[in-house]
């Protein structure tokens, strides 16, 4: 056999092949990736095993109003930190040194997960993260949380939104708040309600809008204020209505009404009645008042009654006037007269004397019919009653139904604090089972499992079943 044939040619032994250029030692890579340059003419040992180095997940930027409360993780003792680093820089270590026990799963580029010493967990994705479950998802946090997203947040819930805040509940918007609802919507507030509007205000409702105040009703307006009825205003009230105006107070109608048992109409000057106003009154009076013969009122027309007297006076003072004129007249100027001829008789003007009027055309105002159009018809005083009894605010408000005891639907945590008085027991027992919130046997002071309560006094008893698997339980624990 040739020299030649007893060397091996290239491909026909891999084994061999995959040796080649490999110390026999075998602490050479051959691929020269390892040992890396930060280890050369050093331990190869990891550096964060021995405490070198610290390997810490990607935290980023951060937000200037949220802590994460990260401490910093302190140096692993060697040999306590099992470390595995891949080529790429892929980690896991699993780190036992007292105080400082972790378990880390590192991603080259920063991400992955890390269970602290104390019992925090750290989840870090410097890029997207997605997570997908199949089935629910409870989520219980015992202490506080904050979430920060940096960009938009979109949620979609195909089912009901159902949100308790135990406290307060305080949103900020810096943008447009936007709100679509489909169907009803409700707002309930046990307590007070205050919207502050910095610039306008506009509320449109396209269908019947009812308001109802059990309480009082006060309206500010610093402008003018009006009010745009197409069809018909009504006003009601069971005490007074007051209605001023430091300027000018007008009303204007085709037909106005003005009905009161008692009425004054007053005023520094106007003018009160029209062509075809009737107007009925015992007594009238000038600018002077109840002066007899001096009280200053004029009279223009003619009255029915005992003005019939006076018009007669007055014909007969001007006749008498006439007479005299006429006599005194004849005698000065006989001479002449009589080569005039004689001269007619003199003419005696007479007051007006149509005094009567035609029916009046509406019945006279008398106590009666006042009486009856404030009591009966569109115009009488309608009588006003809101919630009587307060029923309709003892509903809303939930004291008849949880006597008083609460003024919303109480939690479980609520009507445990409640009952704990025999006395609220006997009040609201049965109505929190009728809803649903306590079970028929809350009141039961016995174990349903069980149908036994324990003694006051001491008793023995011996197990027969050891729990566990150490025959050494028999004589410490036991199941009756």
């Amino acid at each position: 056999m040739t020299i030649e044939s007893k060397k091996n040619k290239l491909g026909q032994n891999p084994a061999k092949d995959q040796t080649l250029g490999v110390p026999l030692d075998g602490f050479q890579d051959p691929t020269g990736e390892f040992p890396k340059t930060t280890y050369h003419y050093t331990s190869t040992i990891n550096k964060a095993a021995r405490g070198f180095e610290t390997n810490e997940l990607y935290l980023g930027g951060g937000d200037f109003n949220v802590s994460l409360n990260v401490e910093d993780q302190q140096p692993s003792q060697f040999p306590f930190n099992q470390v595995m680093e891949t080529a790429s820089g892929h980690v896991i270590e699993h780190d036992d040194t007292p105080g400082g026990e972790r378990i880390l799963i590192k991603h080259r580029k920063g991400g992955g997960i890390e269970m602290r010493a104390d019992g925090s967990i750290i989840i870090s994705s410097p890029n997207n993260k997605v997570e997908v479950t199949g089935g629910d998802n409870t989520v219980i946090v015992e202490g506080d949380a904050e979430m920060v997203y940096k960009g938009n947040l979109n949620q979609t819930v195909t089912g009901d939104w159902n949100m308790d805040v135990g406290g307060n509940h305080n949103l900020n918007i810096h943008g447009h708040n936007k709100q679509h609802v489909l169907l009803n919507k409700r707002t309930e507030v046990s307590g007070n309600t205050e919207y502050i509007t910095k610039q306008s205000a506009s509320y449109k409702t396209v269908e019947n809008k009812n308001e109802l105040v059990l309480g009082n009703n006060t309206e500010w307006t610093k402008g003018y204020s009006k009010e745009h009825v197409e069809g018909e205003l009504n006003v009601f009230t069971d005490n007074r209505l007051i209605m001023t105006a430091k300027d000018e107070y007008i009303q204007t109608a085709p037909v106005m009404a003005i009905t009161g048992s008692e009425l004054s109409v007053m005023g520094m000057k106007g003018v009160i009645g029209g062509e075809q106003v009737e107007m009925t009154s015992p007594v009238y009076m000038g600018p002077k008042g109840a002066v007899p013969f001096a009280s200053g009122a004029a009279f223009y027309g003619s009255f029915h009654g005992q003005a019939t007297e006076a018009i007669r006076s007055y014909n007969a003072n001007v006749a008498d006037k006439s007479k005299t004129a006429f006599q005194a007249q004849k005698a000065g100027t006989a001479g002449a007269i009589g080569s005039a001829g004689s001269a007619s008789n003199p003419t005696v003007k007479k007051a007006v004397e149509g005094q009567e009027t035609p029916t009046p055309k509406k019945p006279v105002p008398l106590a009666d019919a006042i009486g009856a159009m404030m009591t009966m018809g569109d115009f009488s005083v309608r009588t006003v009653t809101v919630d009587a009894g307060d029923v309709l605010k003892n509903k809303i408000l939930l004291r008849d139904d949880y006597e008083g005891l609460f003024e919303k639907h109480p939690t479980t945590q609520e009507i445990r604090s409640t009952i704990r008085d025999t006395a609220n027991r006997s009040l609201i027992g049965n109505k929190m089972v009728s809803e649903g919130r306590l079970n028929s046997e809350y009141d039961n002071t016995s174990p349903p499992k069980i149908g036994r309560t324990a003694s006051s006094k001491q008793s023995s008893r011996f197990g027969f079943v050891p729990i566990g698997n150490s025959i050494a339980n028999r004589g410490k624990r036991f199941k009756g």
